[in-house]
């Protein structure tokens, strides 16, 4: 079985639920940090804003990575955009399984070089091929017991 994809399949790597839960939750790590900023006293109070605003770049750059990643399946191999950025060929692909929470599935792979990535996939599309992948590169059985 091939999983070569032309047309490339691409799409969001995180769903709408936890990308608005990512939202809401950066949002109130902001008005906290802003909290702190405000209510600082003493001799903390002239490194502390450096400290909360490298918080807050911290915080939203890791939102803005979540929210703007992508999964891409294409004729090379799979490619997830984000923090940190996951990419690997089919040639290196050993075998591959879909997993996790029914509201976060994720494609595992292990390479032959053994090294595992996980990729998310939030709409149909990307989820039919990872099944598609997982059934191409199905996980080895161990050899039975004598």
């Amino acid at each position: 079985m091939s999983t070569a994809f032309d047309p490339p399949v691409r799409g969001a790597a995180h769903g709408r639920g936890q990308r608005a839960f990512a939202t809401v939750a950066a949002l109130l790590g902001l008005a906290a940090l802003a909290r702190m900023a405000l209510t600082v006293e003493g001799a903390a109070a002239e490194q502390a804003p450096w400290l909360l605003l490298a918080l807050a770049a911290a915080l939203l750059g890791s939102w803005y990575f979540l929210v703007t990643s992508t999964t891409t399946l294409d004729a090379t191999g799979i490619v997830q955009t984000g923090l940190p950025e996951r990419r690997v060929r089919w040639d290196e692909v050993a075998y591959a399984q879909v997993g996790g929470l029914p509201f976060a599935r994720r494609l595992r792979v292990r390479t032959l070089g053994g090294r595992r990535l996980s990729f998310a996939g939030a709409d149909a599309a990307l989820l039919a091929a990872f099944e598609r992948v997982a059934a191409a590169h199905p996980v080895p059985q161990p050899a039975p017991r004598r």
